[in-house]
């Protein structure tokens, strides 16, 4: 049985619960969240007596509230104590043959049809910019970051050439465990004094030829802006290959193949990039094939080649 947890409440109840308009905003906040002028619209009212009655409605519980940007929105509140429940659950078992419901119910779907319409104005007219306001209210790298949650969270994977652990980092909040793998201890050292070091990335020394890794120990190997340093890029590729085993995925991002022949000195890369079909005779030579190869779009303020990014697999 339920109990009244003092005369006051209860009259205070009763006393909020005897109003049609009332009776008729409940009925309304309990199917939509709505704000005040809308209720105004709906009810054909003036807002300000549509929020003394909601001011009421708050005060004894009926209704909740939130804030977005500056304006509030009500509706039926889920934190009501139980005989107040009780009190709602009759009203509003009377509450639809009251004089203006079935005016209320064609205003309501006036209003939600009109919400639909401002959305869509809104995104037609902001169409050209809103690429940078959605840069401005959410930056740049959360949608390919974002998109890294479709990954297998089971996954081991190791950043073949890691360096100070830029691919290391991103990826592993996304799978099992990356192992970072470089042969100049300089960068091991900055990379495990990174802030953003996962719990479940290890870096260790070693090289692209000789991975200090067991056979099929791991389900992806990346090349991350490597494989152009590298002499022997179909021993590295075989290499990958023997820790990932003939189910695991060989991920390489490089440079499209190019005319930049100053690199070799200036930045000491051995190959000018590689084009699909380089990279494809490569892979044959150890017994994997290009699944995928993507060119990618260069960044307008970038100087260098473009990139791509190739899946090997067998």
């Amino acid at each position: 049985m339920t109990t009244i947890s003092s005369p006051s409440a209860l009259l205070e109840s009763l006393s909020a619960l005897n109003d049609c308009t009332r009776l008729r905003v409940l009925r309304l906040v309990s199917s939509d969240e709505l704000s005040v002028g809308e209720l105004s619209d709906i009810l054909q009212l003036p807002q300000s007596t549509v929020s003394r009655h909601l001011k009421l409605l708050l005060e004894t519980n009926f209704v909740a509230r939130r804030t977005v940007g500056t304006t509030g929105l009500y509706r039926i509140s889920d934190a009501m104590e139980e005989e107040t429940a009780d009190l709602w659950t009759i009203a509003s078992r009377n509450a639809d043959g009251l004089p203006g419901t079935s005016e209320d119910d064609s205003r309501l779907i006036s209003i939600l049809s009109q919400r639909c319409t401002d959305s869509k104005s809104f995104f037609k007219n902001a169409s050209g910019a809103w690429e940078s306001l959605r840069s401005e209210l959410y930056g740049q790298r959360f949608t390919p970051v974002a998109l890294l949650g479709l990954l297998d969270a089971s996954l081991k994977v190791v950043d073949i050439g890691c360096g100070i652990g830029n691919a290391a980092s991103i990826v592993a909040p996304f799978v099992q465990e990356v192992v970072g793998v470089d042969r100049e201890t300089a960068m091991l050292k900055e990379a495990g004094q990174r802030p953003d070091l996962a719990s479940n990335i290890t870096f260790v020394e070693g090289d692209a030829l000789r991975l200090p890794l067991e056979d099929n120990s791991t389900d992806i190997a990346m090349f991350c802006l490597v494989l152009h340093h590298v002499e022997d890029v179909s021993g590295a590729l075989r290499e990958a290959k023997r820790v990932v085993g003939s189910k695991g995925r060989v991920l390489v991002i490089d440079m499209q193949e190019h005319i930049h022949d100053e690199y070799r000195h200036t930045m000491g890369h051995v190959h000018l990039g590689f084009s699909e079909g380089t990279l494809q005779a490569a892979a044959e030579n150890c017994g994997m094939h290009v699944r995928q190869y993507h060119r990618l779009h260069p960044d307008t303020g970038a100087s260098g080649p473009s990139l791509f990014v190739a899946v090997l697999a067998e």
